[in-house]
């Protein structure tokens, strides 16, 4: 019972932060949301940070989950996973008007320089995702589907590094432009 009310919690906060920012989100509004009395709040977590940093990986391992079914698939080549799974993230944000990006990054934009959890959390979390694309990149090379003029880790860096640069483009321009761009380039060029 207390793991599912804590990804209850963590669900409503994820949506929370991704839509309004971490530092626009008081407690209040995330008790409001839940549903929970406030002395139940810090029953589930030690402070807002922790929660943070508890929704941060919650982002995470449902993301990586997201992100495995798309790098996993073997009935696709590794190359044509990759592309097919920033395609279809380029067409939900078309869906949701260019808005929330990646939690992620919005995070490490806004809470870097707070504090060293924040920053730790999301560069742990960052690297994890980095490794999902690193694995599927060396599956390409292997096969020879993938270039090779650069290892999968620096690749899985790059193509990442790139990504989350497009949606935060995307975000202030309010198009798909610098996405479009990104994946142009990652079929012609990196991969």
């Amino acid at each position: 019972m207390k793991t599912k009310t804590i990804d209850n919690i963590l669900e409503i906060g994820t949506d929370l932060i991704l839509k309004n920012g971490y530092n626009n989100v008081g407690l209040n509004k995330i008790l409001e949301t839940a549903n929970i009395p406030k002395g139940s709040f810090y029953y589930y977590f030690k402070s807002k940070e922790d929660f943070g940093i508890q929704v941060i990986k919650f982002y995470s391992e449902n993301s990586i989950a997201f992100l495995n079914s798309y790098l996993t698939d073997r009935s696709k080549h590794p190359k044509d996973r990759i592309i097919s799974f920033f395609v279809d993230m380029q067409n939900l944000y078309v869906t949701k008007d260019f808005k929330e990006g990646c939690l992620l990054g919005n995070c490490s934009l806004e809470l870097s320089d707070m504090s060293e959890a924040f920053s730790s959390s999301v560069a742990n979390e960052l690297s994890k995702w980095q490794d999902c694309f690193e694995i599927c990149i060396q599956e390409g090379q292997d096969q020879g589907n993938i270039k090779q003029d650069e290892s999968a880790k620096v690749m899985s860096d790059f193509i990442l590094t790139t990504w989350e640069g497009s949606l935060l483009r995307m975000k202030s321009s309010k198009n798909i432009d610098s996405i479009k761009i990104f994946i142009n380039f990652l079929k012609k060029y990196i991969l």
